[in-house]
């Protein structure tokens, strides 16, 4: 039993530890204007269905930073949208078609469910090219993010120290218990003290 409670200990406290890295990243990511990277990747989660059915709404995908002149038809990219309604938005659709103007190049992007091409995209609007998805991350930040999800993580956290709050209580009561016996124990003697002053 105490070794299968420690199993579930551990992988609580895993999974407790990749939920709290994943809201945290994207937290600072957010802030920073989607441009963290760890180890040249970048994460970012899917907010349109402009994708469907490659990317759903709540995939996670890495973005991996790369030169832009690698690139190729049929690649997904993630950039920053920088004209009409894509002003200031992180975007994630696949290449349609490249050409090269003054020496350098122009990328035609276009989600797959869209019914029409983006705005021209630019070498230095690109984040990178997508590596591949995690879609279970994304469908657990989801419901991490609700009322359902904050009580689960709670419990998780309960799961995952209940070792350890299980030994703390010991230990508490254990200090009490000696704590309550070391007065009675004073206390007797001291009693036996005075009795023994007034006995002589």
């Amino acid at each position: 039993m105490k070794i299968i409670r420690k199993i579930l200990s551990v992988l609580s406290f895993i999974f407790l530890g990749i939920m709290v890295l994943t809201v945290i990243f994207f937290f600072v990511q957010r802030i920073s204007g989607g441009n963290t990277t760890i180890f040249g990747y970048s994460v970012y989660r899917v907010s349109s269905g402009s994708m469907e059915p490659e990317l759903s709404v709540g995939d996670v995908i890495l973005s991996k930073k790369i030169d832009a002149k690698t690139l190729e038809i049929g690649d997904i990219i993630t950039y920053n949208g920088t004209e009409g309604s894509y002003a200031g938005k992180v975007i994630t659709h696949r290449i349609e078609n490249i050409e090269e103007y003054d020496g350098q190049r122009l990328f035609t992007t276009k989600g797959d469910a869209s019914p029409q091409a983006d705005p021209v995209v630019y070498e230095g609007q690109i984040l990178g090219k997508m590596a591949f998805k995690v879609p279970i991350i994304g469908v657990l930040y989801s419901f991490f993010i609700t009322p359902y999800g904050l009580i689960a993580v709670l419990l998780i956290i309960l799961l995952a120290f209940s070792n350890e709050f299980i030994t703390l209580f010991r230990l508490v009561k254990r200090k009490v218990q000696y704590d309550v016996t070391r007065e009675f124990e004073e206390s007797v003697r001291k009693e036996d003290g005075e009795s023994q002053d007034k006995t002589e």
